[in-house]
């Protein structure tokens, strides 16, 4: 990927992150966080990305959306998105 690809990826995961960290404790924007990851999985894999495709994977098996409910994997989930942030991060950096 070139370095653009990974500037595009990088501003993507961020805004997942600050979507699950509203979603927290909303089903609705549970599900749409769901919902937007499953469309990052897709692009991370259309650029061939699997390393961060299975990450993404791993994020959204355990995502499950709950009505009336606090998620009760919020912090696991939090971690693996902050560690795929990181990842990115550093592939963007390392990119020329």
């Amino acid at each position: 990927m070139n370095k653009q690809n990974w500037k595009d990826v990088n501003q993507e995961m961020e805004r997942l992150c600050k979507l699950h960290d509203e979603a927290v404790a909303n089903s609705e924007l549970c599900r749409e966080f769901a919902n937007q990851m499953s469309l990052f999985l897709s692009l991370l894999e259309d650029l061939n990305c699997q390393s961060m495709a299975n990450m993404a994977m791993d994020i959204l098996l355990l995502c499950n959306p709950k009505v009336a409910s606090h998620c009760d994997k919020a912090n696991m989930e939090k971690g693996r998105l902050e560690q795929m942030k990181a990842e990115i991060e550093k592939k963007f950096r390392e990119c020329k």
